[in-house]
């Protein structure tokens, strides 16, 4: 299930008493959304750059089949011409191939260049998923610990861990539980 920058900023949890800190799951789940709007955006431009670099290489091949055309037409002339004439077409021929296959060369280190470019950002995303489900579930581990290995929070009271001074425990939440 693929969840959108719009999904995380409707999405609303239950709620127990003290259960959870609303403004945290809030502020951490707009930060969430914000990253994902924005590697979404990055993904649309990376799209839209390859359809540029893809274009660009139809039309570098549509270049190289007119330069082949031409190159043949010429060939067909230089046949009737004189010696010198055919050498000095020979020597265009052998130009214009070596720039169509520049061109070639060209687009094609292009889009290898984006191609690895875009393999190295779906890595960087990957990575980036792969932290945020171990950040979110080190959160459920935090929340879904049994009481007693919680800290005290020096009044007697017990505070989730980590938590500051103060924050009581909110009962029997478990994280990730339907407490209705």
């Amino acid at each position: 299930m693929a969840i959108s920058k719009s999904d995380l900023l409707t999405h609303t949890f239950s709620k127990k008493i003290l259960g959870y800190r609303p403004s945290e799951v809030d502020a951490t789940l707009r930060e969430a959304a914000e990253t994902l709007g924005r590697l979404a955006e990055e993904r649309a431009e990376l799209q839209r750059r390859l359809g540029e670099m893809e274009r660009d290489l139809r039309e570098y091949k549509q270049r190289e089949a007119t330069l082949r055309d031409t190159l043949l037409t010429t060939q067909a002339i230089v046949v009737d011409m004189k010696e010198k004439a055919r050498i000095e077409a020979e020597g265009l021929v052998d130009e214009a191939r070596r720039r169509a296959e520049a061109l070639f060369e060209e687009a094609r280190a292009r889009v290898a260049g984006e191609k690895a470019r875009l393999e190295s950002l779906a890595r960087q995303r990957e990575r980036f998923e792969q932290r945020m489900r171990d950040l979110l579930l080190a959160h459920a581990r935090l929340l879904n610990a049994p009481e007693d290995s919680r800290e005290l929070d020096g009044t007697g009271g017990r505070a989730i861990a980590g938590g500051q001074p103060g924050d009581e425990a909110g009962g029997d939440f478990v994280f990730g539980e339907d407490t209705a």
